[in-house]
């Protein structure tokens, strides 16, 4: 061993960042490391015990992660390092080794403010608990977890009459998680009295025949039941019949208990409200987004705040609209949602007549110059681009270096770093992007700049957009420079960067879902159909190893967009992302943005989220990478790059293939939709 640990020092210390050697043996480290990933555990702690400390919390956590070790070992790792990665999926793995005959005290430290979520947890933790105390976590246990029938047998058996006056609670509340099966198996044991909406509601949820029948057979007090409502909804959506189930958001939208659980609402009340939107009936999209009663954190929360801001300024309601958009600025933080905020007050005062507030607004809006919004509101002002956006070269002197900062201390950013220094760059990744959920912005920034000297600026990138949702740009890592930007590619270096950026975050690496690959993620029979035009062989292997390859043949495509669309970001981004049809659509259905259609609010009526975003990104990176390759602030004209500068082309030769299907849209949050679910579309009586 001794002889592997010498060699894999020497290949470990090449590439080892300065100073990050100190407290461990780098080649015991390394055949830790390695050992652990072919899960031979013996040597892995073997050469952890050798190492030192990180490389022993290193290999424990993938010992836990992979299920092995005792309790013991699963109470220890926890308890020494409560705010690892991971730790649900060890947490998952250590309730399968509790057992009954365990100390109290380790039990109740094991699951801390946690409750037992199957019943192998719940038996041990029964087992630590006095009489009232144990009879209150039963009846938690079985009102609120999903059990297989075997479980639910068990428990029945063990607690049966104990539980009886909990079956229907225990069933209210599985139809609320749209857990149908889980609530019929128990529906034999309710009184026959009590059946009757539960019956209505899983044969809603279960999508049988004969559901009218048993919701009318209801007693009237009954059909307004908040669960019910929401089963009549899904069974809505699921028909296609939209305008009914808007019917019955707009019906149940009175107060958070007639919605039972409003977030259960949200997702398909942003839906039905751009669907309006676009439809043109701005009342109805305000009324579909608000009153919502969603807490501030709800992940939809600002989305609704501003649909229904945007909706009463279209309906003639600026009041109104102000309104919805000063409060959106007070429960949001990043620069993309805080620039956005200040922008529409800035528009609903222009509409209230009040000159002076606008650009008061607007100037707000223009202390955000690396987005979107904020580029539009300094457009608005006139404000020129802060001089320490215009980095020239890579710029990474420009971040705080994490070399000697009180980071180094922390035992997250050691690991990430060791597995780093061993060539494991997205493991380590994975500990950096823990790490920055509770970091400060400088230390994030201080993260994206060691894996940017790692030459892996995706995971820079990333970790810099960690920053940004907390206010703060680094420029040298939010908008990196690659090489790109000196390749010969017959367009304006901006977009290709900018392009390339939203699509893979410059891994060149990058898979998607669909099989679109590399630094521009082109689909294999786009990038086939691109070497053919240019002359050039095709090899697809070379999609995801060559970058300079990847780029000739993304330039291609999106030159054949630009020919067809001009130099509009708005419309050659959106063809790029969901297909050089879409934004024909769009332009029949919303006029066009060069000529007499708003551009802002253009973008805004983009269907797919995704697309929408992709646009706004693009656009906000465009003027950035002007500046940072001229090396001088580049002037803030986001409504010139939207629209090309009002210029329209004359059509040229049709392009037929798209990069990839249109992107899929973001999954409901809430119960599980019924099967034959279609998401509402620009109609509400069509489908995509």
């Amino acid at each position: 061993m001794r002889h592997m640990r010498d060699m894999l020092a020497a290949a470990v210390l090449i590439v080892l960042p300065v100073s990050a050697s100190e407290a461990e043996d780098a080649g015991a480290m390394a055949l830790a490391l390695s050992a652990a990933e072919v899960r031979d555990w013996v040597t892995a702690r073997d050469a952890a015990a050798i190492s030192g400390p990180t490389a022993e919390a290193l290999v424990g956590w993938q010992v836990l992660q992979a299920g092995h070790g005792e309790f013991a070992d699963y109470l220890a790792f926890v308890g020494k390092n409560p705010d690892w990665p991971g730790l649900d999926r060890i947490r998952l793995n250590g309730d399968k080794k509790l057992t009954p005959d365990l100390p109290a005290g380790d039990i109740l430290q094991w699951f801390g403010d946690r409750r037992p979520d199957t019943l192998v947890a719940e038996t041990a933790y029964l087992t630590a608990l006095d009489g009232d105390e144990a009879k209150a976590e039963r009846a938690r246990f079985w009102t609120e977890t999903p059990l297989d029938q075997a479980s639910v047998t068990a428990f029945m058996t063990a607690y049966g009459d104990e539980l009886k006056p909990l079956h229907l609670t225990r069933v209210t509340r599985m139809l609320d998680k749209q857990e149908w099966q889980q609530a019929e198996q128990l529906l034999p044991e309710l009184p026959e009295a009590q059946r009757a909406l539960p019956a209505a509601r899983i044969a809603l949820q279960a999508r049988r025949a004969g559901v009218d029948d048993l919701i009318l057979a209801l007693p009237e007090n009954r059909r307004n039941d908040p669960g019910l409502t929401m089963d009549r909804f899904l069974w809505r959506v699921g028909a296609k019949q939209h305008a009914g189930a808007q019917e019955l958001m707009l019906g149940a939208s009175t107060s958070a208990e007639a919605l039972r659980d409003p977030a259960l609402w949200a997702q398909m009340r942003v839906d039905y409200s751009r669907l309006a939107m676009r439809n043109g009936d701005w009342r109805l999209a305000e009324r579909l987004a608000s009153p919502h009663f969603l807490p501030p954190e709800n992940e939809h929360y600002s989305d609704l705040e501003w649909l229904a801001g945007f909706a009463a300024l279209k309906s003639g309601a600026p009041d109104r609209a102000l309104g919805h958009f000063q409060h959106l600025e007070t429960v949001v933080g990043s620069a993309i949602s805080k620039a956005r905020a200040f922008y529409w007050q800035g528009r609903a005062h222009e509409a209230l007549g009040d000159d002076a507030a606008a650009r008061a607004a607007y100037a707000s809006g223009a202390e955000f110059p690396g987005v979107y919004y904020g580029q539009l509101s300094a457009e608005k002002t006139g404000a020129q681009m802060p001089a320490e956006y215009a980095i020239p070269g890579k710029g990474i002197e420009t971040l705080p270096d994490w070399r000697g900062s009180a980071l180094r201390e922390n035992g997250i950013f050691r690991a990430g770093l060791w597995l780093l220094a061993t060539g494991r760059p997205d493991q380590a990744q994975r500990f950096f992007l823990h790490l920055s959920e509770t970091a400060q912005p400088e230390d994030i920034a201080r993260m994206s700049r060691l894996m940017i000297e790692a030459r892996t600026p995706w995971h820079g990138l990333r970790l810099a957009k960690r920053a940004a949702n907390l206010g703060v740009i680094y420029p040298a890592a939010h908008f990196p420079l690659t090489g790109l930007e000196s390749a010969d590619l017959k367009l304006p270096p901006e977009l290709v960067l900018s392009i390339a950026r939203q699509e893979s975050e410059f891994n060149h690496t990058a898979s998607s879902h669909v099989g679109a690959q590399g630094l521009m993620q082109l689909m294999p029979g786009t990038a086939e159909e691109m070497a053919r035009k240019l002359g050039e062989p095709y090899r697809r292997d070379r999609l995801s190893a060559d970058p300079a390859y990847n780029a000739r043949l993304g330039a291609a495509y999106l030159g054949g967009l630009r020919d067809r669309f001009g130099a509009s970001t708005a419309l050659t981004a959106s063809g790029y992302n969901a297909g050089p049809g879409r934004p024909v659509q769009w332009l029949a259905a919303f006029g066009d943005l060069r000529k007499d259609f708003d551009p802002v609010e253009w973008v805004e009526l983009i269907p797919f989220d995704e697309t929408r975003n992709y646009v706004m990104r693009v656009t906000e990176a465009m003027p950035i990478y002007r500046a940072r390759i001229m090396g001088k602030p580049a002037p803030l004209v986001p409504t010139w790059d939207l629209t090309g500068g009002g210029l329209i082309p004359a059509p040229p030769l049709r392009l037929t293939l798209a990069l990839s299907p249109h992107p899929p849209e973001k999954p409901f949050i809430g119960p599980r939709l019924p099967e034959g679910w279609v998401k509402p579309t620009e109609r509400a009586d069509a489908t995509e």
